[in-house]
């Protein structure tokens, strides 16, 4: 993910007004990691919608939005949680605060039926998990969160 270019494919249409017709303008840099004390930016493309003349712009897969860590960093968090690490301990081995950890797993069971409805349609056989943790243990041997995620926001379900 550190080393990817401006994205050079565009969404279909505009997230405002659902029209086609989506134009490159310019982009931003974000910072990518914020575990590592280097500047690690990445280019975001940002595009501009003629019809409503607003703009949007589009993540790389392994950024999530509106979070300072990536993917990996919470697929770390499950893993460890799952294997019956307390928040504490963890927060103690990584970086992120315990309130940080206990918001993320949050989230993710409050989206948790919405989750799993979507990736089962990409890997059925994860309907034999039955329950948060044995669903997300199955889940990542399949796929890591930064695709299980992208396949969410592409299905247009709402990502932690």
């Amino acid at each position: 993910c550190l080393h990817i270019d401006v994205i050079k494919s565009r969404p279909a249409k505009c997230p405002c007004c659902q029209k086609s017709g989506l134009r490159r303008h310019g982009f931003y840099y974000r910072k990518a990691d914020r575990e590592t004390g280097d500047l690690n930016f990445i280019p975001v493309q940002r595009f501009f919608c003629p019809h409503c003349r607003r703009t949007c712009s589009m993540l790389p897969e392994c950024i999530p939005p509106r979070r300072w860590y990536l993917w990996t960093m919470q697929q770390a968090v499950l893993l460890l949680h799952f294997s019956g690490k307390s928040l504490r301990a963890i927060a103690q081995a990584l970086a992120p605060a315990r309130r940080t950890l206990g918001r993320w797993l949050l989230r993710f069971q409050e989206q948790f039926q919405v989750h799993t409805d979507v990736l089962r349609t990409h890997q059925p056989e994860l309907g034999r998990s039955s329950g948060f943790p044995d669903f997300w243990r199955a889940c990542l041997e399949k796929f890591s969160l930064a695709q299980a995620m992208h396949l969410c926001h592409a299905a247009g379900v709402s990502i932690p």
